[in-house]
């Protein structure tokens, strides 16, 4: 318990000591505000409340827990993940512990001490001091959830400009790659252009499989990315289907693939290479050549999420050497491209590996 606690101070310290700092001036800023309006009523409130630095004590660490659950555990998590279930149940835990911490230790010391001249005021605080002290701390607890939303908004803002600048950085550094390198491409495509020229009449299965080389370099390569670095999912599975029949060219037919699609949103948006890499994963280590075991494909789409999976039989005998970049490159531009929205779980186990992945739209 210790451990974990000890862990969450030094992930948390810089949230925790922020929000300790400006509680420190909310309580010298109140009581100034109070004494200097009536200093009797504030000598005598703070008296009965334990004196000014007991009271301002707890009002910190109150204010602390407060505002960190309601701003890092409620509001942004609604925010960013549409947990509403979630927001709705600490927000209301959070004022029931408030509310019943006051009741039972601080509203027998409360002053009510009001202007006689409101005497309609006067009357209802003294004859429903109960509910008064509550309506008020719901007025006051309200205040707070505007103002950790507010606080909330500009975390997320600023997290999501953080994000969109690293993602315009990975972008320009990889079109500087591209144009560092543009004559290789370029000397490539003229080849194979005249490759295919000169195969078309001699085998229709090669001139399409050069045609075929072409199209998945010319797609991988980013000529149908949008402003963000995206495509439509319809053409990242077209490429897909382009790489499983330049395979199956290689075998003869041979491979045992199943391939199953739905796709109610052929238009949703995906950073292009990330499905084609984890189909290349499967041919480069899979074993695809048992129909009691085939490689297995499914993709769905629907307007709010973007599912996919795929399963292989792992060779048997010596690995091919791998070193994880394709994996990796994909987790990363995963957790670039949509950081929360997605799930990408993977299940390695002796005999088959297999991939999932789901991207909330």
């Amino acid at each position: 318990m210790f451990r974990k606690i000890q862990d969450f101070i030094g992930r948390e310290w810089k949230k925790i000591l922020i929000l300790m700092i400006v509680a420190v001036a909310y309580q010298v800023l109140s009581f100034s505000f109070v004494y200097k309006v009536d200093p009797e009523l504030a000598k005598d409130t703070y008296q009965k409340l334990g004196g000014f630095f007991r009271y301002a004590a707890k009002g910190i660490i109150e204010f602390t827990i407060t505002y960190y659950v309601l701003i890092w555990l409620a509001w942004l998590p609604l925010l960013q993940k549409r947990k509403v279930g979630r927001f709705f149940l600490l927000i209301a835990g959070m004022f029931v512990l408030k509310a019943g911490y006051s009741l039972l230790f601080e509203f027998k010391n409360v002053n009510f001490k009001v202007d006689a001249s409101q005497k309609g005021l006067a009357e209802f605080i003294l004859n429903h001091k109960m509910a008064f002290y509550l309506i008020s701390m719901g007025v006051a607890y309200v205040l707070t959830l505007l103002a950790c939303l507010v606080v909330a908004v500009i975390i997320d803002f600023n997290h999501r400009s953080k994000r969109q600048k690293e993602l315009e950085k990975q972008k320009l550094d990889a079109e500087l790659s591209a144009i560092k390198y543009q004559i290789n491409p370029h000397f490539l495509f003229n080849s194979l252009s005249f490759i295919y020229s000169k195969t078309v009449p001699l085998s229709e299965e090669v001139s399409n499989a050069v045609l075929l080389l072409s199209d998945i370099m010319r797609y991988a390569l980013g000529k149908e990315e949008d402003a963000e670095g995206k495509v439509a999912l319809e053409k990242e599975i077209t490429h897909m289907k382009n790489v499983i029949e330049i395979n199956q060219m290689r075998f003869n037919n041979k491979l045992s693939i199943q391939y199953a699609e739905q796709l109610d949103n052929p238009k949703a948006r995906i950073t292009p290479l990330v499905l084609i890499t984890l189909v290349e994963n499967a041919f480069k280590h899979g074993d695809l050549l048992d129909p009691a075991n085939p490689l297995v494909i499914r993709t769905e789409s629907d307007e709010r999420q973007i599912r996919f999976y795929i399963r292989n039989k792992k060779k048997a005998g010596p690995k091919e050497l791998s070193t994880n970049i394709g994996l990796n490159n994909v987790k990363q531009r995963l957790q670039l491209m949509y950081a929360d929205k997605h799930q990408f779980s993977i299940t390695d186990n002796e005999h088959f590996y297999t991939s999932e992945l789901t991207i909330n739209l």
